[in-house]
């Protein structure tokens, strides 16, 4: 039989991050097994539903680029086949009416009780105890179904052959088995995901996305987005949130984890998010990433901080070009360039008083600016004999005699090399800078 899964999000929020994780097993798992991947609407909470939440789970999985096969299929929209199902669990005996004095009306499947035992995909044989568990309702006064209610029809509707979910979802499979049963279906096979945990040790909630910001946890796609997280890497960090391909193998493309997925390396405890790991990730891919591509991303965040008008798209692409292998996440472009594009530098006054007001820098910078201002063009040779010169003659290293040059150009003592620093700024500007920083030294 051929391998049929689904992602069934609910419209409910911002795409939470391990709602990607769930997608991206589910397509990693149909795509290695020639399978079909579904795409799944719950939108029966008709109070928590929302127009801007179905949008962000669309273009967050396009972001990621996890193209779905069939879908989206809407809840919504099949209201009249729960109904049609609920009436026959009714007439069978097996649901009942009952008034409930705070909620209405409401239409319950009566559960089967004692220990209920399945085969889980990833956790092996799992015992629930039923005895003290309510009954379960399958319809409410509004005559909107229930999760665990839409979700058994939708998937046997919809052919699905295995459920990948969180192991939140564990106290839901009994019920749902229960109710292929009663409708004489076969079931779908289950396999639970461990959840994702932060890096304190507790479980990630879709509430606290504040409190994580605070962290620097991007635990939603439009918060990678806005930090400046590949889609690439943020598959690649998920994947092994919870499954390993073995062999020690950490990068890979999304073509290479279909080609490794397998269920039964699920791992059966839970993942910690560690942002660390996943900056480190993000920064190998933003070095492999092809320079024209990183331009535009980069460009926004730029954008949004500069005036990007007054310069040149060979100046962006160079300010881009000398930091792509110091950039972890796309936003600390804006930071990290501020030299280029700001007038007049942030003044790092640490750097100042290191390398300027110490150890003959002022001299050493004045020695550099009268060899700077007889340069015709700021070529890289020039530049590097000219600072390899003034050393020998102080008997310096090459490094105490380029910082102070270093902090009166860009305002701190960290920056590509000389060469490339001055070059993109140009001679105007440097020269207006160097006199700029004697003048208050």
């Amino acid at each position: 039989m051929s391998v049929r899964v689904r992602f069934a999000p609910s419209p409910t929020g911002d795409l939470h991050i391990g709602g990607v994780r769930t997608a991206l097993y589910n397509y990693l798992h149909a795509k290695h097994e020639g399978g079909t991947f579904v795409l799944r609407i719950e939108d029966t909470d008709q109070e928590r539903n929302s127009d801007e939440s179905l949008k962000t789970i669309k273009e967050g999985l396009a972001w990621c680029g996890l193209s779905y096969d069939e879908g989206p299929f809407y809840q919504s929209k099949r209201l009249d086949r729960y109904r049609e199902m609920a009436k026959k669990l009714e007439e069978s005996g097996r649901a009942y009416w009952k008034e409930d004095p705070d909620k209405g009306k409401a239409l319950y499947f009566a559960i089967d009780r004692g220990r209920q035992v399945f085969k889980d995909l990833v956790h092996g044989d799992i015992a629930i105890d039923t005895t003290a568990d309510p009954d379960l309702v399958l319809l409410r006064s509004s005559g909107f179904p229930t999760f665990i209610f839409a979700n058994a029809i939708d998937d046997h509707d919809m052919g699905v052959t295995r459920v990948l979910r969180g192991d939140d979802h564990i106290p839901n499979t009994p019920k749902q088995l229960m109710l292929f049963k009663a409708f004489g279906w076969t079931p779908p096979e289950y396999g639970h995901m461990p959840l994702i945990f932060d890096p304190n040790g507790e479980k990630l909630s879709k509430r606290e996305i504040e409190k994580y910001r605070q962290m620097g946890l991007p635990v939603t796609v439009s918060e990678c987005q806005r930090l400046g997280y590949l889609p690439e890497s943020i598959l690649n960090f998920l994947a092994l949130l919870g499954w390993s391909p073995g062999k020690d193998v950490e990068m890979m493309t999304l073509p290479e984890m279909v080609k490794l997925f397998t269920v039964d390396r699920i791992g059966s405890t839970p993942a910690r998010f560690l942002v660390d790991k996943l900056q480190w990730m993000n920064g190998q891919y933003i070095r492999k990433c092809e320079l024209g591509r990183l331009v535009e991303l980069c460009r926004p965040y730029l954008a949004a901080k500069y005036d990007l008008a007054k310069f040149s798209a060979d100046v962006v692409k160079e300010a881009v070009r000398q930091q792509q292998e110091r950039l972890k996440r796309l936003d600390e472009i804006v930071g990290l360039t501020r030299w280029v594009f700001l007038d007049d530098p942030e003044i790092d006054e640490k750097a100042v008083a290191k390398w300027l007001k110490a150890d003959g820098g002022k001299a050493i910078l004045e020695e550099l600016r009268a060899g700077l201002a007889q340069m015709e063009k700021f070529e890289k040779e020039a530049i590097e004999n000219l600072l390899k010169g003034v050393a020998e003659k102080r008997g310096l290293k090459l490094g105490k005699v380029a910082q102070p040059l270093r902090v009166a150009v860009t305002g701190s003592d960290a920056s590509p090399p000389m060469h490339e620093t001055l070059g993109i700024i140009g001679k105007e500007r440097v020269m207006r800078r160097i006199d700029a920083m004697l003048k208050n030294l």
